[in-house]
């Protein structure tokens, strides 16, 4: 845990506090990249930011009742947190936990979990909500359970856990690092049986949210799952695109996997037809146009869906898009998207502004320790210092609106935005109220992308109806294919 408190603070100084909760998948990451310095001293908040045990040490459930480790883990950080940090200056009672990617997804299930109580007031998902992880059905069970076996050269006949018994967690972190899709599931503990049966948001009512996303969300998944299908067929998408041979695979994969195993092929066909991924003959544009869905099927729409339940709700409800084409020099991330692709934000890219990394990038050469720090080979700090000082301004906007939403729940108030940002207006089912942020321009804008976020509502429909099927007869789930087929 790292806690950032700005100079001079005293014990019962009553500052609010945010607690950041790190991305990665729930598979790696670490919380200790994070620089708060920047945040907490223009905010005049303390920062914090945890760790958690990831991959399958933290989230493997084979058995009902099991996993959610990783989350317990962040629980009984937020737990500390309530309990002493007033002897830091804080205020236990003013918390805000904000996290992006898997750490918005975590920020999510704790706003619905059963066991959160009065341990925070606020939450910021950035990039990922409650909904993507429970789109896994317990089939997924039974391939981590094969995986593992495999992993570890283990007997069929024993379980996994005994499969893993004997190993050291250098051993199981090792032999299981390929081990995907691990995640927050159903356990009638973490989570009551009737938040995951409905994916509702009923309990996120207690606290103010603020949700938002990217422009570019799917250059994550283009940049490493699209590529190793075009890896497998002996062909690159980095410089000239994407032909359909790629498109359909990698789409087919993506719904046999994570959406609907009931008819892939369909599925793809659907996806192609919606995006009109097959109405051009420009590889390049077939790129962008399968990106587009890539980021609004696993991250915007899954956005969405929660921004629309805690919209019935009395606390605030405040939604983003953040949409600066961010381009650090050096490029600094394994999956960065060639620049003809990019045209907007990344998965990611919105970080390096709300921890103030143009400010942390002006001052490395003021400053020796800034470069110790980031030369300690931490990825996240090479991603801030790859902000450039003229986004400064930008940064600051959005660390004041940030630390704006944990003080008052309200990101224009107490302190003031620049002169001619205009008023950040809650979000409303009747609105559709979104701030987009990016350089050049913050403007309030309605739902990007509206009318194809409903229409991927099917496809979610149908990932809930897989999730069913798993304790049905096949009779059952030869029915839904077909009433799926006709709907689709």
């Amino acid at each position: 845990m790292d806690i950032t408190v700005p100079g001079g603070v005293q014990p019962g100084a009553k500052k609010p506090v945010m607690v950041w909760i790190h991305g990665g998948g729930y598979l790696w990451g670490s919380g200790s990249g994070y620089l708060g310095v920047a945040l907490a001293t223009t905010g005049d908040i303390i920062t914090v930011s945890i760790n958690y045990r990831l991959g399958v040490l933290g989230f493997l459930a084979i058995e009902k009742g099991t996993g959610n480790y990783g989350l317990w883990d962040q629980r009984a950080a937020l737990l500390w947190v309530k309990q002493n940090i007033a002897q830091l200056g804080g205020d236990p009672d003013l918390v805000t936990i904000f996290g992006e990617s898997a750490g918005g997804g975590s920020v999510s299930a704790h706003t619905i979990g059963q066991h959160s109580g009065d341990l925070f007031k606020r939450a910021i998902v950035q990039s990922g909500t409650g909904y993507t992880m429970f789109g896994l059905s317990d089939n997924m069970r039974y391939k981590w359970e094969q995986s593992i076996r495999e992993s570890t050269n283990c007997d069929v006949k024993l379980s996994a856990y005994k499969c893993l018994d004997s190993k050291t967690a250098e051993e199981i972190v090792t032999q299981t690092r390929r081990l995907s899709y691990l995640v927050p599931v159903a356990d009638n503990d973490f989570f009551a049986d009737e938040v995951v049966a409905t994916e509702g948001f009923e309990l996120s009512k207690r606290f103010d949210l603020m949700v938002g996303f990217n422009g570019q969300e799917g250059g994550l998944f283009y940049s490493f799952e699209t590529a190793l299908v075009a890896q497998a067929l002996n062909k690159s998408i980095f410089e000239y695109g994407v032909d359909m041979e790629v498109v359909r695979e990698s789409l087919r994969i993506k719904c046999l996997t994570q959406i609907t195993p009931f008819s892939p092929e369909l599925c793809a066909d659907w996806i192609i037809s919606t995006y009109k991924i097959d109405e051009t003959d420009d590889d390049r544009e077939r790129a962008a146009r399968l990106v587009a869905f890539l980021g609004e099927q696993f991250i915007n729409k899954e956005c969405i869906c929660q921004l629309r339940q805690h919209a019935a709700s009395e606390t605030a409800t405040y939604a983003y898009y953040f949409s600066e084409e961010y381009k650090p020099d050096p490029p600094n991330l394994a999956w960065s998207m060639p620049d003809w692709l990019k045209t907007s934000a990344d998965h990611m890219d919105e970080i390096p502004f709300v921890f103030g990394g143009p400010l942390i990038r002006r001052d490395m050469e003021k400053n020796n320790t800034w470069q110790r720090i980031l030369e300690d080979g931490e990825f996240i700090g090479k991603f801030i210092s790859g902000a450039s000082e003229e986004m400064s301004s930008l940064s600051l906007s959005m660390m004041t609106m940030w630390t704006n939403f944990a003080k008052s729940g309200n990101p224009n108030v107490p302190v003031a935005l620049p002169e001619g940002t205009p008023t950040w207006l809650e979000f409303t089912t009747e609105s559709d109220s979104f701030l987009e942020i990016n350089n050049n321009n913050i403007q309030v804008i309605t739902t990007p992308n509206k009318e194809r976020l409903m229409k991927l509502g099917r496809l979610r429909d149908a990932r809930k109806l897989q999730r069913h099927a798993d304790q049905r007869p096949a009779s059952a789930v030869n029915q839904d294919n077909r009433s799926m087929k006709d709907e689709l």
